[in-house]
Formats: C-alpha cells, structure tokens, sequence
C-alpha cells in the first residue's frame, strides 16, 4: 500500500537518480491515467525537459521541471514508479512510461488502474489538485505536539476519521493512521477534539514513530531501483484482525469508520471514553501541552 513512508522513499530516489536529467518524451498506454493536459500531449509537453527538483506533497510526488512546469504523480493505493533501462516490452500494469536521456525509463503502473499523472504549471496545478488547502505535513521540520492539537482543536468527528483529512494532515494515511492510534493508545472513534495535553502528545510521538520507521526501512513496497522495502505492511494491529495484540495479548479487532477499514486492540484502545467525550464549548484555544 502507498502511504507516505513508500512515496518519501520514492522521492528520494528520484532526488538521487532522475533530478538534474532531461525527459525525452512520454508513453501514455492507459489515457485515463492523464488527469491533464490531454494524454496526447502528454509526451509533447516533456520532450526535453530538465528535472530541477522532486518532493512530496501529502502522497504526490512533484517534479518540477525546467520550464516552470511541474509533473505530479499520484500512486493511489497500489500505484509503483520504477527505474530501469529502456524496453520495447512493457509490465502487463504500466500505465505511462517516461522517457530519460540515457536510455533509461520511468515505468508508472498500478495492478488496479487507479494511478494518476498531471502535468502543468505550477500555479495551475496546486490550484487543481487543492495543493494549496492540504494540512501541515508530519515529516515537516516545524510538525510539532502544538501543530497537532490546534489541528485537533474542537473537532467533533472520530479521531481517525479527522486524522485521514488531507485538509487536516496531509499524507497520513489508513495503515499509518491505525498504527498511530495503536501507539498512542487511543480509539479510532475518540472525539478528535477531547483529547488531553498528555494524549496528544502520545499521538504526537506515535504519528512520529510509525512514520519514521517506514521511511527508515523504506516503505513495503519496491524502491525506484526495484529493491523491496523493508517495512511489514501487516504491523501491530493493521491487517492482523483475530490476531494477538503485541503489547498485551488480546484479539485485534477491526471495522468500518468513515468507509475505512479500522484495526484496533480493545485493551490498548479502550473505547469507553469515545461515546461520553465532549468538547469543552467556548475554549479559544487548545488546551496547552506538557512540558517535558
């Protein structure tokens, strides 16, 4: 799955092996691939083209290129993006191939189809990808316990639900937020908004964590180079519903909330606080935070 340890580990492969190397040209196999330009014009808009810089926004990977443009690429669920020298045959999932001086290619695939490429200006293209209203992002150096709570703050909806709000936290996803919560020791249907100083600083330090972990082990899926990650996908309590809870033993649960699948320990998780938790009415601001 494509969270954000397996996108940052991308981009950072690209950093290393694409930035700096011109485009010639692109190979559009599935059209509705190409949210925009048209697919036609895809490979015409690129064709010589360098590639100045690549980073992460929430789950897209930015290439900003040479002319001003910047090419986005977005990985869905099960979406890859691999290196490798240039072929007349193609992965039975490639959905667009880019051209590298060099002789060598980008294959973006996806087993589903549900990846996605934009390419345009970039002004255009934060406006028409809503880059601009994406939350604070968690790897960000200025991500802190103060960043987390005013986020949270006086946000009614379930605690995981308001973490998967890309207007809220960009990037977060549906394994890393459950493991989040598993770490910090809260419900999936906790009131966003009812937590205390000291619970959002374990979910502060949680968040942290599981995504530092997967970055470190370089996500579960292949790099660019084809090399798989290190990081299990199934960890403590994501995708193991029956099984044992590491951290006490008893049987891991799993459900719907907002559509998602959900994955929690009733004994690490309790729900009892999320049916009775209020929000304080008429606070300006968040509670403040601990001090260490």
């Amino acid at each position: 799955m494509a969270e954000v340890p397996e996108v940052e580990t991308l981009v950072r492969d690209l950093q290393q092996a694409v930035v700096g190397r011109r485009f010639t040209g692109a190979e559009v196999l599935v059209p509705s691939a190409v949210r925009f330009p048209r697919a036609r014009e895809l490979s015409e808009r690129l064709a010589g083209r360098r590639v100045l810089s690549a980073r992460r926004r929430a789950k897209f990977m930015l290439l900003t290129l040479d002319d001003g443009q910047v090419l986005a690429l977005h990985l869905m669920l099960w979406g890859n993006l691999g290196l490798r020298p240039f072929s007349v045959v193609k992965p039975e999932d490639t959905l667009v191939v880019f051209g590298l001086e060099g002789g060598e290619e980008l294959v973006f695939s996806d087993t589903l189809g549900y990846a996605r490429v934009a390419l345009a200006p970039a002004e255009e293209l934060a406006e028409r990808l809503k880059l601009n209203e994406l939350g604070p992002e968690a790897l960000a150096d200025d991500f802190s316990p103060e960043v987390l709570a005013r986020q949270l703050h006086r946000r009614r909806g379930p605690l995981k639900t308001v973490l998967l709000n890309q207007r809220v936290f960009a990037g977060l996803g549906n394994r890393d937020a459950d493991e989040s919560l598993w770490s910090a020791g809260l419900h999936p249907r906790r009131v966003a908004g009812s937590l205390s100083p000291l619970e959002l600083l374990r979910l502060y330090e949680g968040i942290l964590e599981v995504l530092d972990e997967g970055v470190r082990l370089r996500g579960t899926q292949r790099d660019l180079f084809g090399v798989q990650g290190g990081a299990r996908h199934h960890r403590n309590v994501f995708g193991r519903t029956g099984e044992a809870c590491p951290r006490c033993g008893d049987r891991v649960r799993a459900g719907k909330l907002g559509g998602r699948n959900t994955h929690w320990c009733p004994t690490c998780q309790p729900e009892r606080d999320t049916a009775q938790a209020t929000l304080p009415m008429g606070e300006p601001h968040p509670p403040p935070l601990p001090s260490d």
